[in-house]
């Protein structure tokens, strides 16, 4: 009887932690007429969604069979600048954020607030600037807003890039890592000369593929958005080299919610409703293991 209430118990914590830890997002992909290898382009939509920014939780399933895919990144040797501008190769333009320019005439400087709509990859940013002729000053960009104070008075200085603006050439901002960025703050350090005037702003992220064998007249489903899984193993890895390039390119069509709530306070309220519930349980199971000891302690005694 005491085996088989742990053996519950244990089933039951199971159980709910498989149900908590199920993937957020999921999208159709686009049907294919012919058998063979495909591409599918890791947008900043898609990117996102990933709850680990290794990409490593990003799944293809037909019904409940996964399907083996590969991940292709450009490498940084192909990026390429020029003395006037940056050609934008192998990059995937990010939906456009909303800009807010403000002057911090205190310390002579010019803050660039850069909102976009979702936690998005950012690799690099193009900044288009008017201002006098000639011009060249030194910025940086930051993930907190300079503005803001901390405990003791100061300002925050945790700066993610140095670069230079200059009228010799068009501002480019490389951002390295696997980072997710919602909100970034670039400051101009002006002196005394004029504030320049902010245009436009773009965002780019690397281009990121997955290569995948997919099947005519089957229904295939992209997943992702799940919390500390680690990279599938697949046959397919080994093979990268014998995948051709000029493969096919498969389109994702719109991503659905798999949880009513949004995600981060669905996430909560499921992980403190599994919580308590857990700890109810094994109160229960400890008290009817301290009711079973005395049962037996007094039927031991009885004996004697």
């Amino acid at each position: 009887m005491k085996f088989k209430f742990f053996s519950f118990l244990l089933f039951f914590i199971n159980f709910f932690n498989a149900g908590a830890q199920d993937f957020r997002w999921q999208a159709d992909l686009e049907k294919v007429k012919t058998n063979g290898f495909y591409k599918i382009v890791v947008t900043p939509q898609i990117t996102s969604k990933t709850e680990n920014t290794n990409l490593s939780d990003i799944r293809i399933f037909e019904k409940d069979k996964e399907i083996a895919y590969l991940i292709r990144k450009t490498p940084d040797s192909i990026y390429i600048k020029d003395s006037t501008a940056l050609k934008l190769q192998n990059y995937t333009l990010v939906p456009a954020p909303y800009i807010i320019v403000k002057e911090d005439k205190a310390n002579k400087r010019t803050i660039i607030q850069i909102n976009f709509k979702e936690n998005y990859q950012i690799d690099k940013l193009v900044l288009t600037l008017h201002g006098f002729k000639y011009y060249r000053r030194t910025a940086w960009i930051t993930g907190i807003n300079p503005l803001k104070r901390d405990k003791k008075s100061r300002y925050s200085e945790n700066r993610l890039e140095n670069f230079i603006i200059s009228s010799e050439k068009q501002p480019i901002i490389e951002l390295y890592g696997e980072n997710r960025y919602k909100q970034l703050f670039i400051i101009i350090d002006n002196e005394d000369s004029q504030p320049l005037s902010v245009k436009n702003i773009k965002a780019y992220q690397k281009s990121i593929e997955l290569i995948t064998y997919l099947e005519n007249n089957k229904h295939y489903i992209i997943k992702t958005g799940q919390v500390n899984i680690s990279f599938p193993r697949y046959d397919l890895s080994y093979f990268n080299d014998s995948i051709s390039n000029s493969i096919p390119f498969i389109n994702v069509l719109n991503f659905k919610n798999n949880i009513e709530e949004s995600p981060k306070k669905g996430s909560i309220l499921i992980t403190k409703t599994w919580m308590w519930l857990t700890i109810a349980v094994l109160i229960i199971f400890l008290g009817y293991l301290s009711y079973y000891m005395i049962k037996d302690m007094q039927r031991k005694k009885q004996n004697h």
